[in-house]
């Protein structure tokens, strides 16, 4: 692997070792607000990751094409994603948090970035030839609406502050998870000589933001007790999707360098 990209690597990893510490040691996870230090030491370390992650995969010889084929670890991360984002809308539908319309919509949009998730697991992991997931670009589209959402409901629903730095960096995941979905949609559907760049440039940052910097918050909703409150099921769930589809960048980006078809 190319030194610059295994470096981006280590240094998402090291990003979410400091998330974690900070979760533990220095940000309230409830409510996003910082008890030690400065809120903006959290937003440069996520600038540094997230401009070094573009910066990097954007100058990477890379090859879309590779996605294309037989790949078993994105297989695997895409049906646990799949699972993950059912049960995250079958728990709000038995809680009664899809009543409303803007719950409502995000299962409904659950639903179909699970079935898209499943499809592309079944491509990736199928032992035959490759073929392009069933529904096309058309369901590819659809399964990526649900990031989308996601940023319009952080916006209605959550305070604005910067100091709410959980709240404020899950717009920044929503937005890379859409951004790495877009090019992945592109990459499979829509071949151009330009698409492995863009696709390896999303593809590390959403390894960064959605499952690294994820992954520590995810732990800690299912520490103690909050595993047992039934609130928090739904966040749970939506967070462990969210962490497949950075596990599924990395896969990406990884398979796009070696350049195997």
């Amino acid at each position: 692997m190319n030194p610059s990209v295994l470096f981006v690597f280590i240094l998402s990893i090291l990003l979410g070792v400091l998330r974690a510490a900070d979760l533990a040691f220095g940000t309230d996870a409830v409510t996003g607000l910082c008890v030690v230090g400065s809120v903006w030491w959290r937003y440069l370390a996520l600038g540094i990751v997230v401009l070094a992650a573009v910066l990097v995969g954007r100058t990477q010889p890379s090859h879309s094409e590779a996605v294309r084929s037989r790949r078993p670890l994105a297989g695997i991360l895409a049906f646990v994603g799949a699972v993950c984002f059912l049960a995250a809308a079958g728990a709000q539908i038995a809680l009664g948090a899809a009543s409303g319309l803007g719950g409502f919509v995000r299962c409904i949009l659950e639903c179909l970035c699970s079935a898209w998730l499943s499809t592309m697991g079944r491509c990736w992991l199928s032992p035959n030839e490759w073929k392009k997931p069933f529904g096309g670009l058309y369901l590819a589209v659809a399964g990526s609406l649900l990031f989308y959402w996601n940023v319009l409901l952080r916006f209605m629903e959550n305070s604005s502050s910067w100091h709410r730095v959980t709240l404020t960096a899950a717009v920044w995941q929503a937005l890379a998870a859409l951004v790495f979905l877009a090019a992945l949609a592109r990459a499979l559907h829509v071949p151009q000589p330009g698409n492995g760049k863009t696709l390896c440039a999303a593809g590390l940052a959403a390894f960064a933001l959605c499952l690294c910097w994820q992954l520590p918050y995810v732990l800690v909703l299912m520490s103690g007790l909050s595993w047992a409150a039934p609130a928090v099921w739904p966040e749970i769930f939506a967070g462990l999707g969210l962490c497949c589809v950075g596990g599924i960048g990395g896969a990406c980006v990884t398979a796009c360098l070696n350049g195997e078809s």
